[in-house]
């Protein structure tokens, strides 16, 4: 399956770059003044509109399992011509069927089995209910639902502050809503068992989790085996190597995609969303980072050249979904707790958030691209 998607990127390149060249020259309002050549458009094309090979499953994953295909639209930010070249391509290759009303069927339902299916984040706590035998408490610790199998100890030392519940369930249905295939993907740390949610949600999902902490492995690998779960572990530390072994896996290029969250400093973040990074390949990417404004301030500007000398484009931030419920780990939480409860009371402030999150969602570009020379008028749309 994996020669025949390939073979079909390369067949969709081919084809998107031909309409891209036809309908700038013949039906772009914008450009007719230009009369751009044949040789420059395939260097915009190149350099701006070439997908990356996993980026394109996102986008044919996002076609297939749209209720209506203009959803493709909203879910990609892209426009109608963008609609019109996955379906026409899709079509042609009879891999799917569209029909009148705007709903799409499947004729190469292989595909289903190798695409990660989106879920709503109700189906994902209805799941881990299920598998788990228990209730969700949304606003508990995410260590909190595995204390019955596992008794994980949070550590001051690697700065281990567990997501609420609901927080957790949320990234693994982002993680869903992005990930283009079946492929490995790569946890830079995991102190909050995404990886576990992730696998018990989508059984077909691989991962491979590192971490410097032995108890968390330990209780990842306990959990894994139980509960029959595609997950390695290995123990690493990032600040100490640069790669990993290469992975003999589905993928030879590298992972799908990755997640991290760090230590929230900007040489933190630097040094785990680089490693992660690192570990893709020349198919592109997801990246995903949590990461919370605890120290960093204004240096979020040199974060936002960083992401954009790693080549990473930011595809989404997402804010007031990532929490952390209250929990005492350092000298400083007893301080802050002793000013808070001379306002509030104590079991008020316990009850609430202690830190907020935001989702960086990134898609990677395994090429550097060049600028394309020319005289550009504002409103020419290229």
């Amino acid at each position: 399956m994996e020669k025949f998607l390939r073979a079909l990127y390369k067949k969709f390149l081919d084809f998107g770059e031909s309409y891209f060249i036809l309908d700038a020259q013949k039906y772009s309002t914008s450009l007719e003044e230009l009369k751009l050549s044949k040789r420059t458009l395939k260097k915009f094309y190149k350099n701006f509109y070439r997908v990356s090979f996993l980026t394109f499953l996102y986008n044919v994953k996002t076609t297939i399992y749209s209720k209506n295909v203009f959803d493709f639209i909203v879910k990609t930010s892209l426009e109608d011509w963008d609609l019109w070249r996955y379906l026409k391509f899709l079509e042609k290759e009879k891999i799917i069927k569209i029909k009148k009303n705007g709903e799409v069927s499947i004729f190469k339902k292989e595909l289903l089995k190798i695409i990660p299916k989106p879920r709503s984040e109700k189906e994902i706590k209805e799941k881990l209910e299920k598998k788990l035998e228990l209730k969700i408490k949304e606003e508990d610790l995410i260590v909190n639902l595995f204390k019955r199998n596992q008794d994980f100890k949070v550590k001051a030392k690697w700065d281990q502050m567990p997501i609420s519940q609901g927080s957790a369930i949320f990234v693994v249905k982002k993680l869903l809503d992005y990930l283009p295939l079946n492929g490995k993907f790569l946890f830079v740390g995991d102190d909050d068992f995404i990886s576990v949610i992730l696998a018990i949600t989508d059984p077909n999902v691989e991962s491979l989790v590192i971490d410097a902490d032995e108890q968390l492995l330990s209780c990842i690998d306990f959990l894994a085996k139980k509960f029959n779960l595609k997950i390695e572990t290995r123990k690493a530390d990032i600040r100490k190597q640069k790669f990993l072994v290469p992975h003999q896996g589905k993928s030879s290029t590298g992972f799908i995609g990755f997640l991290t969250n760090p230590v929230y400093t900007e040489v933190g973040i630097k040094q785990f969303v680089q490693f992660g990074k690192n570990q893709l390949g020349k198919d592109g990417g997801f990246g995903f980072l949590e990461v919370g404004d605890e120290s960093i301030g204004n240096r979020f500007l040199f974060l936002q050249n960083f992401f954009s000398e790693n080549n990473l484009i930011i595809k989404e931030l997402i804010t007031n979904k990532i929490y952390y419920p209250y929990i005492e780990l350092y000298r400083e939480d007893k301080e802050i707790l002793r000013r808070l409860s001379l306002m509030i009371d104590k079991e008020v402030i316990k009850k609430s958030p202690k830190l907020g999150a935001s989702l960086y969602v990134f898609d990677y570009l395994p090429e550097k691209t060049k600028r394309v020379k020319f005289k550009k008028p504002i409103y020419a749309y290229l």
